[in-house]
């Protein structure tokens, strides 16, 4: 008998622990800003690269922590249906899973959609982007060089783009 509840609690910290890994990527109704900015990932549960972008989340130090302090992260399953309240104006808008992939045009998955401070899309990422790709992406938000550069024009510039 004893065996078998150290099992459990072995098996509920080891649980604990891999959603505590995971915690900057939030899956709740209301989507806000709070001072940081925004990360959207649209994803299912059935689309190999999205759990590929959730692990360099988790196992890429410098991804990790460069999201973790300039970014809320939101998943949105598009397999589910849920309603969501997004934006940080009171009232917040009143939008759903339907609502949001149609209005940001999602064909495929995973699809990130990077936003600022105030809500205003900055990049939109059909499919995936390993974590060099993503660190150059995330500069050009966090350090406000898409208020005065195009991106294109950036992308060439850090070699990621002829």
């Amino acid at each position: 008998m004893k065996k078998y509840i150290l099992l459990l609690i072995f098996l509920s910290l080891g649980i604990i622990a891999v959603h505590a890994n995971d915690s900057i990527m939030q899956h709740t109704e209301r989507l806000v800003a709070n001072g940081k900015n925004v990360l959207l990932l649209f994803e299912t549960k059935t689309c190999p690269y999205c759990k590929i972008f959730r692990k360099d989340i988790k196992e890429d130090k410098v991804l990790h922590k460069l999201l973790k302090d300039n970014f809320n992260l939101y998943s949105i399953p598009l397999d589910e249906y849920h309603e969501y309240e997004m934006g940080d104006k009171n009232p917040p808008k009143n939008t759903n899973t339907t609502s949001l992939k149609m209005g940001f045009t999602v064909k495929a998955t995973p699809q990130i959609i990077m936003f600022d401070k105030n809500w205003n899309k900055i990049i939109q990422l059909p499919g995936y982007a390993d974590p060099s790709m993503m660190k150059i992406f995330i500069n050009y938000i966090v350090k406000g060089i898409y208020k005065k550069e195009d991106l294109n024009k950036y992308l060439k510039e850090t070699g990621l783009i002829k």
